[in-house]
């Protein structure tokens, strides 16, 4: 027992670069044939990693180019479907033939067209709901007699609204000789129900997919597979060895992970996986090649190797271990110390000795503790310092168009000499500028906002020569409660601005705010039935939400109002405050947030 105590007293007593030295040698006894193992691991990992940065790319760029080419393909016939003629056929009834045939000679140039730009395309197909059908071809003609309507993959596509590749089949509905083709389906959808009501079909011919998949790489027996795994459908230049694909589908649900690269095994012999989504579809871009097995002296030298690894593994640990305990426990002491302070909490690591380089270490960590204490006061201060310059800066911006439209609009009714709506718009605008200027650190009462809020709307009245039915519902008690200026303004002016139009009618956009008191907080609702915000602008909205403000998303360096409003209720309530917000086309926009009352006028959180 005194020799284990004199043993220990001398470890802590040896620098750190002696017994790194100690723990060394004692590593240095493992046998040469662990390095050689290790060498021939390392090296197949590298070829493989090699080999799989090689495909990776390959399988991106063939990606990419058939996704750029379905993409440039749909917007060659973009100009078909903003063409009047070919709205006027989509209206048309299916018994009116001569209305349908001079639309269509119409239109039929714009198909032609793009027809000629592209010769893979062996025709473009239009079927409806109603049984009306539109064939034009190059190359084949429609079979008259063929029913469409009993066509299943077609008669499937009227369920989706979204663009679709097709698995290669033959073309079943033009005369003579048969063809293979990817169909890509466009669907046509009706604006007032959002259903599909028709669909505008490219037929691709088989070859021209199949030419974009071919595989340049050196390895002659790896290949580039289009593979849609919802019904196992592969395309591919050369046939592919049974169960190939779904031992490839099991691999690739049992990997772990978002790596699109796998190994696996089928029919006895290891693959390596390269895929990749094509965007905008269900189809996935696979590169695959079998490895080269290794051989049996490998496997032997490996197990060997093996052996005797764990065999010096286990007398290292033996006689390393009252070294390393020594070595460690102060190091184990800092690392408790680093996690409560990775948690906040300053605790300094207690020292029994300190003339070795961990205890220089822990000493010196001990005195950073004390430093980052002070930095964190400093720090703090300096962060109040910038938030309450932050929210004055965004209280000060002012949308200069919404005044030089204002005055375009007094000068307007200056030159017909009205002077009573003149009049009445200078004392608004006048009543509007003293209340965003005063001096009162970026504070009014909600009768003031409300107040604000009237003078745009008669602003808006003047502007468009139609006044908005707003509606208020304003708890008596909260008037006189103090809310940031210009907090509610933003929200009123973008409903008008995104679902408001003059050409609509009293009942059709209705905009209306509430303001109620709860038990804790204050609940602002300002919500229409305006055309609502498209799914785009609410999905940043959102982000925008869930980022607490800190978002660096391009869209909103042009649309600064709700922005500049959002990042002012977060500089001043802080995680307090909540927002939330939906939106439905053709229904309305409906913003609501709680701000609490025990921070009202206390400046940045």
């Amino acid at each position: 027992m005194s020799l284990y105590i004199f043993l220990k007293s001398i470890v802590q007593r040896l620098s750190l670069k002696f017994k790194l030295f100690v723990l060394l040698i004692l590593i240095s006894i493992i046998p040469i044939s662990l390095v050689s193992y290790s060498s021939e691991f390392f090296m197949f990992r590298s070829s493989t990693e090699y080999s799989a940065s090689i495909s990776s790319q390959y399988v991106e760029f063939v990606s990419k180019e058939l996704s750029d080419y379905l993409q440039t393909l749909n917007e060659s016939f973009d100009g078909l479907f903003i063409n009047a003629s070919f709205h006027n056929f989509l209206d048309t009834p299916a018994d009116q033939l001569t209305e349908q045939a001079n639309e269509m000679m119409r239109f039929r140039p714009l198909v032609r067209n793009s027809l000629q730009f592209h010769p893979e395309v062996l025709g473009v197909l239009y079927v409806d709901l109603i049984g009306k059908v539109y064939f034009d071809s190059y190359q084949k003609q429609l079979n008259p007699a063929y029913s469409l309507a009993a066509d299943h993959p077609y008669k499937a596509s009227f369920a989706s609204s979204k663009p679709e590749l097709t698995a290669p089949h033959l073309l079943p509905y033009i005369l003579y000789s048969k063809a293979n083709v990817f169909s890509y389906i466009r669907p046509i959808l009706d604006t007032d129900t959002g259903r599909t009501e028709a669909l505008f079909i490219i037929e691709i011919h088989e070859e021209k997919i199949k030419s974009m998949l071919s595989s340049n790489q050196k390895d002659k027996e790896g290949q580039v597979i289009l593979y849609r795994e919802q019904d196992d459908t592969t395309v591919s230049e050369t046939p592919l060895t049974a169960g190939l694909m779904q031992d490839f589908q099991q691999a690739s649900l049992e990997a772990s992970g978002a790596s699109k690269q796998l190994l696996f095994t089928s029919s006895g012999r290891e693959y390596q996986a390269i895929y990749d989504d094509l965007p905008g579809s269900k189809w996935k871009i696979v590169w695959m090649a079998p490895l080269s097995s290794i051989n049996k002296g490998v496997r032997q030298t490996y197990q060997l190797t093996l052996l005797i690894a764990a065999l010096s593994l286990v007398i290292a640990l033996i006689i390393a271990f009252p070294v390393m305990s020594g070595i460690l426990r102060p190091l184990y002491r800092l690392k408790k110390g680093m996690q409560s302070l990775g948690r906040g909490v300053y605790v300094p690591v207690p020292m029994k000795h300190h003339y070795d380089e961990i205890g220089f270490l822990i000493h010196s960590y001990n005195q950073t503790l004390d430093k980052l204490q002070f930095m964190e006061r400093e720090v703090y201060q300096a962060n109040m310092k910038e938030k309450e310059r932050e929210l004055l800066q965004l209280q000060a911006q002012i949308n200069p168009h919404f005044l030089f439209n204002t005055l375009e609009t007094i000068e307007s009714y200056a030159v017909r000499n009205n002077g009573e709506a003149v009049g009445d718009m200078v004392q608004s605008v006048s009543r509007m500028m003293r209340y965003t200027i005063r001096s009162d650190d970026g504070w009014a009462t909600l009768k003031e906002e409300m107040a604000y809020i009237r003078n745009f709307l008669k602003i808006h009245y003047y502007r468009n020569g139609k006044d908005v039915h707003a509606h208020f519902e304003i708890a008596p008690e909260l008037l006189d409660f103090p809310v940031m200026k210009l907090s509610i303004q933003p929200y009123i002016e973008n409903a008008i601005k995104y679902g408001w139009s003059p050409y609509m009618g009293t009942d059709e956009f209705q905009l209306t705010v509430k303001v109620r008191a709860q038990a804790d907080a204050m609940t602002i609702v300002i919500c229409d039935t305006g055309t609502g915000i498209s799914a785009d602008v609410l999905d940043r909205l959102r982000q925008l939400i869930q980022e607490k403000g800190a978002t660096k998303d391009p869209y909103f360096r042009k649309h600064t109002g709700i922005f500049n409003t959002f990042r002012r209720f977060i500089l001043v309530y802080g995680e307090q405050v909540r927002f939330h917000v939906e939106s439905t086309p053709e229904r309305g926009t409906k913003f609501e947030f709680q701000i609490p009352y025990e921070h009202q006028n206390r400046g940045p959180a």
